[in-house]
């Protein structure tokens, strides 16, 4: 994108901002001065905003982008948010009036920026634990297409966000128009979403004709949300491990001495290649009841640091009476072009669902 599309599209911004909100300037209600139907809507979206971005005790700082007077920093405090929080709004007016309603909050500030500038300015460059924007994005500009502004915004908005970054949407599928309403094609934003994060949610069943889009860097925030409970930690380290989040899944079982948890650790020691401080782990549960998981780890270990006739004999040892043993013998096999020898092993698996997985390898 060039820097005068950027100029271009920044000025087109700041002009659709004032045409949509500076007849609303004089409402009595504050969620009409930025254009919604009623405060109790108003609430639902940002409130839905905020349970997204998931236990607010480990989230340090907010930019709150399209902040308009700051309604969503109520909900956040509301919910016990007691980090650093910045509103950012492309109007002056709106700024005054949140920092006028919320002088006495010293972790707050409000300042006058493009939260959807695409420049490395020194606002574009700071980076928040959690973003949130709740209807700055449903503003038509006039000769802009609203789902290419979105998508636009949403790699800007991405760019500052260090975790999750919760987004507000009008659906043009579902919402019907409105004056001067800009909706989106959901597939699309969520198309580019995916490619821009690790892990995407929609959901599309809350207000009618809106839709709340979260990204995040990692699954960590919306498994402890789910899962809170400290007898749910293996499952969640266990899920983290693999979407390939393997510090994540350590952190979730730190101060589990259980073989199971130990044997997890293991495992992401592993995936981060730390070979030594995992063999060292896994050889420590060879005589416990995760033994036989541990020596089937350890083969890995044995063969990814050259250790590769003794790995081998370790798994056709283990294969002698365990399924899953016999499921990555099939791979070492096929791997290795012995397809006959695969097909003899594949025929030896009772489990179902092993089995199944061995055939796809030898392409049964």
């Amino acid at each position: 994108m060039t820097a005068g599309g950027d100029e271009e599209r920044g000025e087109a911004r700041i002009s659709g901002a004032e045409a949509f909100y500076g007849p609303l300037a004089g409402a009595a209600s504050a969620a009409r001065r930025v254009g919604w139907e009623s405060e109790g809507a108003q609430a639902l979206r940002i409130r839905a905003l905020v349970a997204a971005l998931g236990p607010l005790d480990a989230v340090g700082s907010v930019l709150d982008a399209g902040a308009g007077e700051g309604e969503a920093l109520v909900a956040l405090r509301a919910a016990g948010f007691g980090g650093r929080y910045v509103g950012e709004d492309i109007l002056p007016a709106m700024v005054a009036r949140a920092e006028a309603r919320f002088a006495a909050d010293e972790g707050a500030t409000f300042r006058v920026g493009d939260a959807f500038a695409s420049g490395a300015d020194a606002g574009a460059a700071e980076v928040f634990d959690a973003v949130l924007c709740c209807g700055a994005l449903n503003t038509a500009l006039a000769g802009r297409d609203a789902t290419e502004e979105a998508i636009a915004a949403l790699t800007a908005l991405w760019a500052r966000t260090g975790e999750t970054l919760a987004v507000e949407l009008m659906v043009a599928d579902r919402r019907e128009p409105g004056a001067r309403l800009a909706r989106v094609d959901l597939a699309a934003v969520w198309a580019h979403a995916r490619a821009l994060a690790a892990a995407v949610s929609v959901r599309e069943d809350l207000l009618p004709g809106e839709a709340f889009l979260v990204l995040r860097r990692s699954r960590r925030g919306a498994l402890a949300a789910l899962a809170p409970e400290a007898g749910l930690a293996l499952a969640r380290a266990e899920a983290l491990l693999a979407a390939g989040e393997a510090e994540a899944a350590r952190a979730a079982i730190a101060g589990d001495a259980s073989p199971e948890a130990r044997l997890v650790d293991g495992r992401a020691l592993i995936a981060l290649r730390r070979l030594g401080p995992a063999e060292a782990a896994l050889r420590k549960l060879v005589t416990t009841p995760v033994g036989a998981a541990a020596e089937l780890d350890l083969c890995a270990v044995l063969w990814m640091t050259g250790r590769r006739s003794v790995a081998e004999a370790t798994l056709r040892r283990l294969a002698e009476s365990s399924d899953d043993a016999r499921l990555h013998l099939v791979e070492l096999l096929v791997g290795k072009q012995a397809t006959a020898e695969a097909r003899a092993v594949v025929a030896r698996i009772e489990d179902g669902l092993v089995r199944r997985e061995a055939e796809r390898l030898v392409g049964a």
